[in-house]
């Protein structure tokens, strides 16, 4: 049961949220190192219970490297680091938190698909699409992973003219509702400042804080977040 923010926790949501991007993930401790399995691409260091010598050689990488990101996850509250601590990094965002759920409280059965809507599931080396269509259109989409005994969901998005409708609801269950196929009994996601009531009311709560870092001119960027979007949806 991943329901405490430990090394164990972090890095089980480090794994699946790589998962579902087939992303490669390089483990040093509580200090993770993700980025895709191309040359191309953007890449991370996601850091917990850090050391000053482990922040001060991610700051360092991050710093040189604009396509590099420096991930911090800490305790709901917990002051951040100073300014000074982390170089002249960019705060880019810390809206996000990230949320857990225990699994028995989720519905077994999967919710009543919208009218007008087919749904349709592919699955992929260790993780698994869910898309919303309607008229021929992508309208909602999310993804998962499972990963010692999580389910671990990532990037569930609806379409800005199919927003309020219930949609974003309809994939998270969905997603829970097909994790229980499998011997789970924990959720574990990230959720962007305005997704955390949402998945609240969902039965979620909120397990650490997460800030992300990147070189100076980074912000001025357009960034993914964790709860990274698909494009076409966009």
């Amino acid at each position: 049961m991943h329901d405490e923010l430990t090394a164990a926790t972090v890095r089980t949501w480090v794994d699946g949220w790589a998962r579902t991007r087939e992303y490669e993930v390089v483990h040093e401790g509580t200090s993770h190192t993700v980025g895709p399995r191309t040359e191309h691409g953007d890449s991370e260091t996601v850091l917990f219970r850090w050391s000053e010598d482990e922040l001060r050689r991610a700051t360092s990488s991050v710093a040189g490297n604009p396509g590099h990101l420096l991930t911090l996850i800490s305790e709901v509250g917990e002051a951040p680091p100073a300014l000074g601590e982390t170089g002249d990094l960019e705060l880019i965002s810390d809206q996000e938190r990230l949320m857990v759920t225990d699994m028995e409280l989720q519905d077994v059965e999967a919710p009543i698909v919208p009218d007008s809507c087919t749904v349709a599931r592919e699955t992929f080396d260790g993780w698994m699409l869910l898309t919303v269509i309607q008229a021929g259109r992508v309208v909602a989409r999310g993804r998962m992973a499972v990963v010692d005994g999580c389910a671990v969901l990532d990037r569930i998005y609806t379409a800005s003219t199919h927003r309020r409708r219930g949609l974003g609801t309809f994939v998270t269950r969905t997603l829970l509702a097909i994790a229980h196929e499998h011997d789970v009994d924990t959720g574990l996601l990230v959720a962007t400042g305005r997704g955390v009531e949402l998945y609240e009311h969902l039965g979620w709560t909120p397990l650490a804080d997460v800030r992300v870092l990147g070189a100076p001119g980074a912000r001025n960027r357009r960034r993914p977040s964790h709860a990274q979007i698909d494009e076409e949806l966009g």
